[in-house]
């Protein structure tokens, strides 16, 4: 057998070739064969969120699944330039996903932990590699993290990669990138929900990095952004965030200046949406505009010459205009609100997250039916859309004098998260129908259980 190092350097295989296809059919086989005999139809969350489960690619999905081919890509392939996207899903992301399709014998902490039987070429490989973790060149270290972070496998990162001491920080730009990675897996790890009730976060390898890593190496803007965003959602004084604005501004300067046209564009995006925090918090409507019209402008500047470059594209285009949208919301224009919030289903039709927003500002625009209609959609599409989606659908029909459809989605919401208290209240409240008892007294049982 090949080493493992030998094949990371390999080139990947066409993925349309004869042999390639014949051997999507057999992992679809080995796929079916975990669901029971001869079962091989899968549901629609697991169809676009497919890379989540082994690794395998899909044909259609939303931006950040459809980025785990360009990671797996660029680990397989040294000789091709790191890819990383923004987006960082929340820890229990996958686990969600895979509870929710049935499949609770991928719900590991460890990708080894997966049976034999039920690995992927790619995810053996992938086991091989962390078998091999010492044996990795620094560069392999990192491609491989990156794959782990845009996998969720967070706890697994932060015991990879130990401390790094200053020097390694500030001499070898590599470390200070396991470094970095590290630092955020750890955040990832104590963030439950919300990065607003993220108050106990502790940010000081984030800050360390920041203010020890060289000004030219992007890991020091990535970390004072980090630090600047987490302050503002959490309510951190004006003072702070214009401190690390400042902080972050200088090493935008050094960074962007060794940058090409393409990453520059994007760093000035990223910079400029972080900064809008900032006079946001001081009600400095017109700043906050301004900073945001820039932060579109130089995303829509970005030219990209290659897919993985497009893909960076559009995930950058989806939170510039995600953003656009709560800012139009905080400045009470609901039409542009609704214009923008169009533009991210448009950049990521199967982003469950996007149709859940579009589902807020229709609701906040008094408008039931569609709003019904995005969430509805944002269900279907899995997580972490699919309990949120339905509680909300079924909001809307109750609205709307539907009760009966409104019982619906409050049972379905409920037998995605049983946990979830809001759904069963509004079973609670719904009118005293015959029909609607058995519904009642399962709700209350199914919650006290």
């Amino acid at each position: 057998m090949a080493s493992i190092t030998g094949r990371l350097n390999s080139k990947p295989s066409a993925p349309s070739s004869p042999e390639s296809i014949a051997k999507s059919e057999a992992e679809a086989v080995r796929l079916g064969s975990t669901r029971g005999a001869g079962r091989q139809v899968t549901s629609l969350a697991e169809t676009i969120l497919r890379p989540f489960v082994d690794l395998e690619p899909c044909e259609r999905g939303p931006l950040y699944a459809r980025g785990l081919e360009h990671y797996w890509t660029a680990f397989v392939d040294a000789g091709r330039p790191r890819f990383v996207l923004q987006r960082v899903l929340p820890r229990p992301f996958r686990d969600l996903f895979l509870s929710e399709i049935g499949r609770v014998e991928y719900v590991v902490e460890d990708p080894r932990e997966v049976p034999e039987a039920l690995r992927s070429s790619r995810w053996s490989t992938l086991c091989e590699a962390l078998d091999d973790w010492s044996k990795l060149t620094i560069d392999q270290q990192c491609r491989l993290v990156l794959v782990l972070q845009a996998l969720c496998f967070y706890s697994l990162i932060s015991t990879r990669i130990k401390d790094i001491c200053e020097s390694e920080l500030i001499d070898d730009a590599d470390r200070a990138e396991l470094a970095y990675r590290g630092a955020s897996a750890r955040y990832m790890l104590g963030l439950r929900d919300r990065v607003a009730d993220y108050h106990n976060a502790d940010l000081s390898e984030l800050k360390w990095i920041a203010m020890k890593a060289p000004r030219v190496q992007p890991v020091a803007l990535n970390a004072a952004l980090e630090v600047l965003v987490h302050k503002a959602k959490v309510g951190a004084p004006v003072e702070e965030l214009n401190e690390w604005q400042a902080r972050a501004e200088q090493i935008l300067e050094a960074v962007a200046s060794k940058s090409g046209d393409f990453m520059r564009a994007l760093l000035l995006s990223r910079y400029h949406r972080a900064a809008a925090f900032v006079p946001q918090r001081r009600g400095d409507r017109a700043e906050a505009v301004r900073m945001m019209d820039l932060a579109e402008h130089y995303a829509l500047a970005m030219v990209p010459k290659s897919e993985s470059q497009e893909l960076i594209y559009l995930e950058n285009l989806h939170p510039v205009f995600e953003s656009r949208t709560k800012e139009a919301l905080w400045l009470g224009d609901l039409n542009l609100a609704l214009d923008r919030a169009r533009r991210v289903i448009d950049l990521d039709p199967y982003d469950s997250k996007a149709w859940l927003e579009l589902g807020q500002v229709r609701l906040r625009r008094n408008e039931y039916e569609l709003a019904a209609e995005a969430y509805a959609l944002a269900a279907s599409l899995g997580p972490p859309g699919s309990a949120i989606g339905r509680h909300m659908a079924g909001l809307c029909f109750r609205e709307l004098g539907q009760t009966l459809v409104a019982a619906f989605f409050f049972k379905d919401a409920i037998e995605i998260d049983p946990l979830a208290i809001s759904p069963h209240d509004e079973i609670q409240r719904l009118p005293d129908l015959p029909v609607l008892t058995v519904l009642k007294e399962w709700s209350l049982r199914s919650f006290e259980a």
